[in-house]
């Protein structure tokens, strides 16, 4: 029974990760931990998959990650500076630096597109040819988007609320689905396109 309390409690974790809660209930949940420590255990594994699917690389996710609870470190450290929805201040603090290094090096092209994390279901050679050619695909569609657009992509795909997504990018809450919308428009009619080439 003592091994099933462990994997219940990080099942528990991770479902909380979703909500955005207040902070005096995250402490309570969390053993009276440090606040710090107890976002940092909620949403890292979150936001390092989130820099790492838009900056395409490991070494650079784990130092926007990294700047980014550094970052929540000095803020909850500011006197009368608190944080509304930490989940959406980390996405945008996230984000604005995936921002800033793409834009410092130049490496619009290199994001790793939105795929399902699922393994291809058969594994005949047609049917990984068919996911290979598929994947290419979105990534070269992705790689043409404007960044902001590919941050609200991942966003979405990461399960931010319409509020956390207006939070983390400045976008009014109401223009939030219309530009998924558009953008998810977009990506469909370029798929239709190509794959009728």
């Amino acid at each position: 029974m003592a091994g099933v309390i462990p994997g219940f409690f990080c099942l528990i974790l991770k479902k909380l990760s979703q909500i955005p809660l207040p902070d005096v209930l995250i402490m309570r949940i969390m053993d009276n931990k440090p606040l710090f420590e107890a976002h940092y255990q909620l949403h890292f594994e979150a936001i390092f998959r989130f820099c790492f699917r838009f900056l395409n690389s490991r070494e650079s996710a784990l130092d926007i990650t990294q700047e980014t609870f550094m970052k929540l470190f000095e803020r909850m450290n500011q006197h009368g500076k608190e944080i509304e929805n930490t989940k959406a201040w980390l996405y945008k603090v996230a984000g604005n630096l995936c921002l800033n290094m793409l834009n410092s090096k130049g490496k619009h092209s290199e994001i790793e597109s939105i795929l399902p994390s699922n393994p291809v279901e058969t594994t005949t050679p047609e049917s990984i040819l068919i996911h290979n050619e598929n994947a290419d695909l979105v990534r070269n569609i992705l790689g043409q988007l404007k960044p902001e657009s590919r941050l609200l992509i991942l966003m979405y795909q990461d399960g931010l609320s319409y509020r956390e997504m207006s939070e983390a990018t400045g976008i009014s809450i109401n223009s939030v689905g219309k530009t998924l919308w558009r953008i998810i428009e977009k990506i469909s009619e370029t798929i239709k396109t190509k794959n009728h080439e």
